[in-house]
């Protein structure tokens, strides 16, 4: 982050918080709020995508996005500390190890700042979203659709 001139908020946690609804809690903020960095793979490229918790990612969205990828498929726990450098449930959206094309959710927007993965599961980092594309490198994108919640 001071590389690219930018600042940011780093909270550290007595527990995990490996989901969008347990840092929702922990902060007690809305799901929206939560940044969840989702490592996919377009064929053989590393794709970042930086969702709203109450958001889900659209594999067809990014794959779309992704021109001449027959297919977009989520990275396992062993590429994700490959790729990032950190284990999955802590993922950060800036500081990655490898390059990776960065996407965006575009409903981000609705807010001033988010908290994301602050680089291990009981860390969260706030950031600025005006600042995402610049931290990270990405782009704002429409790659997301409605989280479906169940009944019941």
């Amino acid at each position: 982050m001071a590389a690219r001139g930018l600042t940011a908020d780093l909270k550290l946690f007595d527990q995990h918080l490996p989901t969008a609804p347990a840092a929702a809690e922990a902060l007690g903020v809305e799901l929206g709020r939560i940044a969840k960095s989702i490592l996919l793979f377009a064929g053989q490229h590393p794709v970042l995508v930086v969702a709203a918790g109450d958001r889900r990612v659209d594999r067809q969205k990014v794959k779309a996005l992704t021109e001449g990828v027959a297919k977009v498929r989520i990275a396992s726990a062993g590429e994700v500390l490959a790729v990032t450098g950190y284990v999955a449930g802590g993922v950060a959206p800036v500081g990655l190890l490898h390059p990776a094309t960065v996407l965006l959710d575009e409903s981000l927007q609705r807010y001033p700042d988010i908290w994301a993965g602050g680089g291990v599961p009981e860390a969260l980092l706030r950031l600025d979203v005006a600042a995402l594309p610049q931290a990270t490198g990405g782009r704002f994108a429409d790659v997301t659709a409605p989280q479906t919640i169940p009944s019941g």
